[in-house]
């Protein structure tokens, strides 16, 4: 049973690191296509510039930012569910932690040059990056099942597809058949019905 509980929180442990890592590289993603579309120029080059010329624990400090604007907001998300908005309150929290991630995502992708240049960050992002291994590691078999099923599903709605509607659902695709039976079945209602 103990063993059982330790590979569960384990298992739960790696999903949600790796929902985090991929957040992060989504929303870092997001950052570069943000930053493209702003039209300045100019701007971007001047912001490039100044943390090009900070030293590296200037640019370490540049992460308070987002804990600075985001955090505060966060409050008036909990006072909304202490007030019966739970939905509302749980999704300013998901759109904050959301906004959170990103910024600090985007602000890495800006300065990681730099704070690596400090030697207990270096270490840190090497053991993150070494326990992000690990949980892919760790969570792989149990993706290749998933995989496995669901691929074992979709075989298996498509032979019922194919039994229904026969060969013509491949060639028409799924929509264009449901609609041919569709009206297969009104004619025959149709039909059957006394005028």
């Amino acid at each position: 049973m103990l063993h059982r509980l330790r590979n569960f929180l384990l298992t739960l442990a790696a999903v949600l690191f790796l929902i985090e890592a991929w957040l992060w590289d989504w929303t870092q993603a997001l950052g570069r296509a943000a930053i493209r579309l702003l039209p300045w120029r100019a701007f971007k080059d001047a912001v490039a510039r100044l943390i090009l010329g900070l030293p590296p624990y200037g640019a370490l400090a540049l992460f308070v930012i987002p804990v600075v604007v985001v955090e505060p907001l966060k409050v008036f998300a909990v006072r909304a569910m202490a007030h019966g908005q739970i939905l509302q309150g749980l999704l300013g929290l998901a759109a904050l932690k959301f906004v959170g991630l990103g910024v600090i995502a985007f602000i890495f992708d800006l300065t990681r040059d730099k704070v690596l240049e400090i030697g207990w960050f270096a270490r840190f992002y090497r053991w993150v990056l070494l326990w992000r291994d690990r949980a892919h590691a760790f969570i792989a078999p149990y993706k290749a099942k998933v995989a496995a099923r669901l691929a074992a599903i979709k075989a298996k709605a498509r032979a019922l597809v194919a039994q229904a509607f026969g060969d013509s659902a491949k060639d028409e695709g799924f929509i264009a058949a449901l609609t041919r039976l569709r009206a297969r079945i009104r004619r025959r209602a149709g039909a059957a019905s006394p005028d």
